[in-house]
């Protein structure tokens, strides 16, 4: 499996230096973020083509561009149009977000309507999308994603056992039943988090943790687990946290995915 770094906390640096620094921490590849205040943004998408060439000089990939997209409008077209010019394979949609109180009904069908437009400018440039499970969002867990996605075959799912620990946890093998198998995996996002009560009496907030530090998605067990069944696809490493130098906080974290045993590790059920 390779590893793609998800670009966003180097912000906007050059192509070369970001793709130079990547390579110094052991990564892969990238995960391209395209947003303001970043190495390309949705204004600069023909920066793509350029941080592509950076990476493969420096022996990496660029193998998934994230992105804010929810619609098939003209920046739309711009990016994904740049990103086929660039051979980038996969595209990370934006996100449907969820609004309590509003009209379900009607809010998942708008974005039905809104991915299978997007889904369709992607197709003419040979560009595949994926959509993310994310807290706060339509698509927070394999089911939802699967009501999301009815019908349509041609947009991978990319899971984030990380994200989906904000609203609760779904068993990583549940989430892959539930999409269909392997085959219907983009790419896998890495990250951990933590649970910890708030500062108001029975309150709780989850917060995001160095993945070389453990937290509540058990990584050990779904790594090895992944390789068993014959997962080849990319991963994309998020730093999330706070860190002084966040190229050392991913040569660390990439260390202990990269240490984690190859054999699937089983934990007894509790009696």
């Amino acid at each position: 499996m390779r590893v793609l770094v998800l670009t966003k906390p180097f912000g906007a640096l050059p192509p070369e230096e970001l793709a130079a620094r990547l390579a110094q921490a052991g990564a892969d590849g990238a995960d391209l973020l395209v947003r303001d205040g970043q190495t390309v943004t949705p204004g600069t998408a023909w920066r793509t083509a350029e941080t592509a060439r950076a990476l493969r000089g420096n022996g990496l990939e660029l193998g998934l561009v994230s992105t804010d997209l929810t619609s098939a409008d003209s920046e739309a077209e711009r990016v994904i149009g740049h990103c086929a010019e660039a051979g980038v394979p996969l595209l990370r949609v934006g996100f449907y977000r969820y609004e309590a109180g509003a009209d379900f009904a009607a809010g998942l069908d708008r974005a039905r309507r809104d991915l299978a437009g997007l889904a369709e400018l992607a197709g003419r440039h040979g560009v595949r999308l994926v959509l993310a499970l994310h807290h706060g969002t339509l698509h927070p867990s394999a089911a939802h994603a699967v009501r999301l996605l009815a019908g349509r075959d041609d947009v991978l799912v990319h899971p984030d056992p990380g994200n989906q620990a904000k609203e609760g946890s779904e068993d990583w093998r549940l989430s892959l039943d539930t999409l269909g198998g392997l085959d219907r995996i983009g790419c896998v996002g890495v990250k951990n988090a933590v649970w910890e009560p708030g500062e108001t009496q029975g309150s709780w907030h989850c917060r995001w943790q160095p993945l070389a530090d453990g937290g509540v998605v058990p990584w050990p067990t779904i790594l090895p687990g992944l390789a068993g069944l014959g997962y080849t696809g990319p991963l994309s490493l998020h730093v999330h946290y706070p860190a002084d130098n966040p190229f050392a906080a991913v040569r660390r974290d990439l260390g202990y995915l990269r240490g984690l045993r190859s054999e699937p590790r089983i934990t007894p059920l509790a009696r």
